[in-house]
């Protein structure tokens, strides 16, 4: 499956984040592009999740490192693409 246009997902909390489905990187795992819609938060990730739940930062942007530590809202993001 190609990639698509961003969507945007609302978690629980109502943090509402710009997601792009960029394509499938094995049998089991899809790369997402996700970025925070609020305009004072420019951070950028790219989580490469796994179908069993979970997942790995493959890139980062706006000076955020690869192994950051997770915002709370991954984990709730990774159980809705699964």
């Amino acid at each position: 499956m190609a990639a698509t246009e961003a969507q945007t997902v609302e978690l629980h909390d109502g943090t509402e984040l710009a997601v792009q489905y960029l394509g499938a990187t094995g049998d089991d795992t899809a790369e997402f592009e996700v970025e925070p819609k609020a305009e004072d938060d420019t951070r950028r990730w790219r989580l490469e999740i796994e179908r069993i739940g979970g997942y790995e930062v493959v890139a980062a942007w706006d000076g955020v490192a690869v192994d950051f530590d997770a915002p709370d809202w991954v984990h709730e993001l990774v159980d809705q693409a699964v």
